[in-house]
Parts: structure tokens; C-alpha cells; sequence
């Protein structure tokens, strides 16, 4: 919640004046991470490839309502009852739906996708009264909440599934969710975004989605005292050290790389620009859970499931997310983007070491690419950053 201050995120007008993020907003965004981190615990438990599939999945959903949210407080801002009201609607269903639909066991799968239904219910009901005394764009957002209202009757049909019900990518509860979310997605991110660009908010939105990222990186040290909650002794303090030294640098990065680029007004470089957001969400919930699990076993020794691979790897996701965040801000490949692909790269690199060469449970490629994102870090905040927003 800072100051409005000309050259960040976006470059803003100083003489104009910008909507300052509420403490509702706050709260809401809380609550998005929690359902999210849900998931990142559930595969710290048991760290498998489809879990983590499901992971990016879910993180998506996630992400798609929390963009709708925002876009209506965005373009619509003002402190109304009923928008207290539908967001704490959607808070408690998204809360029900991380129970129903995250983990085979807890509540059905029936409660959840009744759950999901209702929380896209809220955002079509947002859009509706927010358009009552809109004098512009009223055919944008009256798609918005005729879409996300669809997208709920569409998630109601997965109430009528049994519970024993597969999910596998033929499974019908995989096809109805993908239906259901495809139907509010995309003409959010399709005609709508662009159309509505110059309208936009860029010192509010860029402050939303830095605290976002801030309450994400957060998450993953609930990660680590949920998994180690109850342990007489901490079986592996070099990466219980270097959680908290990946998550500062990861940290330091976005906030050195991303927030001062700013915001692209040119519609398909902001379309690409938020939906690295959700690249960059999801492999931070993976590394943290992945850090996790390593902590939770003595150095070398082997980690269960898919821990290893889905540590190092997922880093590769938040490398890969800053460089194109920062070079959709900026509009050109410097030497940041160029740091940022190459750290990439290696951490690409040592997946696939660990995935195919290592044996023996050795972790240590977790460890190097631990070592890769805080030298990048280190670099970064060293370079010279001649940023020029995007056109």
C-alpha cells in the first residue's frame, strides 16, 4: 500500500489520482493464497506428477476468479455493501471448494463443485449491480457476468457426479471444471482485457498483484512449520535455511525486476503479462511445497514421490514467469530478461539431472538451483535497470 509516486508500475500520471487498495482487498487476496496454499500442502503429503498437475489446474481457477474480482474493483471501485457481501460469499466457497475438490479425502467432490459454482455466482453477481450505473463500457462487463454466470450452471453439473467419480483427464469432473472455468476465462483474457487496457488502473493493479505475490511468497513458510509441525529436530536445516533464502531472493527479484517495468497498456503484451502472474504463482506454490518435503528428509537421503523433481523445477516456472514479466514491462531483452532465462535454463538443466542421472536420493541439484536463484538475485540488484514501459 504505497504512495502514488511517478515511474512505478506503469509509470503512472502523478497529477492523476489512483485508488488506494483496500483492506478488504487485502483480506480477499488472503484468503485466494490459502485456498491455494491448500493445495501446495496436500502435495507436500503426497508429491506426486498428476497432483501437481492439479496444482497448476487449481491455481489457475484460483487466479481466473481473482482477476475477475479485481477487474470489477478496478474499473468499479468504491466501498459498496453488497460488495462486502458477494466477497465474502466467494471467500467462504472458495474455502469449501479447496476442501471438496483438492484432496481425495475431506469433503465430497459434489460439496465442492457446488462451492465453485456459488463463488462464480458472486463475481456474475458483482458484475451485474456494478454495470446499474456505468455509462461505458456496459457490453464488456455484462459478457463478464453473463459468462461467469454460465460458468456456474456449468460447475452445478458436476453436483450430480458420484463420488467416486475419476479424475483423470477423460474423467467427466476434469472436463466439467476446464468447461466451467474456460467459459469466465476466456473472454476475460480474450477481447475484454484489451478493449478496456487504457481504463485501467495501473497503480492500483500493480499494487494488488504485489501484494499478492508478497502473500504467496509468505505461503511458502507455512509450507515449511505445517510439514515440520510436531518434529523433535529439523531432519535437514541446509534447506530449512535455504527456504528462507530462496523465498528472499524470489522475493527481491519480482520486486526489482517486475514492479518497477510496470504495466504493458498494449493489449496482448497486458494479456501475456497477467497470465505470467499465474506461471509465477504456481511454480512459487510448487517450489514451497517441494522445499517441504526436502526438509522433511536428511541431506542425500531419497524424498518421497516426486519431491526432487518438483522443487527444482518449479523454480524454472518463477525464473521463466520474471523474465517475460519483465520483458513484457519493459518491451525489450535486457540484460535482466537475459539473467533470468539463463538461471532458467540451469535449473531446467538440473531437473533433468535429478530426473534421469542422479540416483540415490542425492538432492543436490536442489541445492544448486537454490544457489543459481540467489546469484541471479544478487546480479539483478546490481544492474543497471533503464526501464521503458511498454507501449
Amino acid at each position: 500500500m504505497t504512495e502514488t509516486t511517478g515511474g512505478i508500475v506503469g509509470d503512472p500520471d502523478p497529477h492523476l489520482p489512483h485508488q488506494r487498495v483496500s483492506w478488504f482487498e487485502l483480506f480477499y487476496d488472503l484468503v485466494i493464497v490459502a485456498a491455494v496454499g491448500y493445495a501446495a500442502h496436500t502435495f507436500a503429503h503426497d508429491p506426486t506428477w498428476a497432483l501437481g498437475l492439479w496444482i497448476a489446474a487449481w491455481t489457475l481457477i484460483m487466479f481466473v476468479l481473482w482477476s475477475l474480482t479485481t477487474l470489477n474493483n478496478n474499473l468499479y471501485p468504491g466501498d459498496h455493501p453488497w460488495r462486502r457481501v458477494l466477497g465474502l460469499v466467494q471467500m467462504l466457497a472458495l474455502v469449501v471448494a479447496s476442501l471438496g475438490t483438492v484432496a481425495d479425502e475431506g469433503l465430497s467432490n459434489s460439496v465442492g463443485f457446488g462451492a465453485l459454482a456459488v463463488a462464480f455466482a458472486s463475481v456474475s453477481a458483482m458484475y451485474f449491480l456494478s454495470i446499474r450505473g456505468a455509462a461505458d463500457d456496459r457490453t464488456d462487463m455484462r459478457s463478464l457476468a453473463w459468462s461467469s454466470g454460465v460458468a456456474a450452471v456449468v460447475l452445478l453439473i458436476g453436483v450430480t457426479l458420484p463420488d467416486d467419480a475419476e479424475w483423470t483427464l477423460t474423467g467427466a469432473p476434469t472436463w466439467i471444471i476446464a468447461i466451467g472455468v474456460a467459459i469466465a476465462a476466456v473472454p476475460l483474457f480474450g477481447p475484454i482485457v484489451g478493449r478496456v487496457a487504457d481504463r485501467l488502473d495501473a497503480e492500483h493493479l500493480g499494487e494488488r498483484l504485489g501484494q499478492l505475490v508478497i502473500i504467496v511468497l509468505g505461503e511458502s513458510f507455512m509450507s515449511l512449520v505445517t510439514g515440520l509441525g510436531g518434529l523433535s529436530t529439523i531432519p535437514n536445516p541446509l534447506f530449512f535455511v535455504l527456504t528462507f533464502l530462496v523465498v528472499f531472493a524470489i522475493w527481491t527479484l519480482y520486486f526489482s525486476s517486475v514492479l518497477p517495468a510496470g504495466m504493458p497498456r498494449r493489449p496482448g503484451r497486458l494479456r501475456a503479462w497477467l497470465l505470467t502472474h499465474w506461471i509465477f504463482m504456481f511454480g512459487a506454490v510448487g517450489a514451497a511445497a517441494g522445499f517441504s518435503a526436502v526438509t522433511l528428509v536428511p541431506f542425500g537421503t531419497a524424498s518421497p514421490g516426486a519431491a526432487d523433481e518438483w522443487t527444482t523445477l518449479p523454480l524454472a516456472f518463477v525464473m521463466l514467469a520474471l523474465a517475460l514479466l519483465t520483458w513484457l514491462g519493459t518491451g525489450a531483452v535486457n540484460r535482466l530478461v537475459r539473467l533470468h532465462l539463463a538461471t532458467a535454463g540451469v535449473l531446467v538443466a538440473l531437473s533433468l539431472l535429478g530426473l534421469f542421472v542422479s540416483t540415490g536420493g542425492s538432492n543436490w541439484e536442489i541445492a544448486l538451483g537454490s544457489v543459481a536463484v540467489m546469484i541471479d538475485a544478487l546480479i539483478s540488484t546490481r544492474l543497471e535497470r533503464p526501464y521503458s514501459r511498454a507501449e
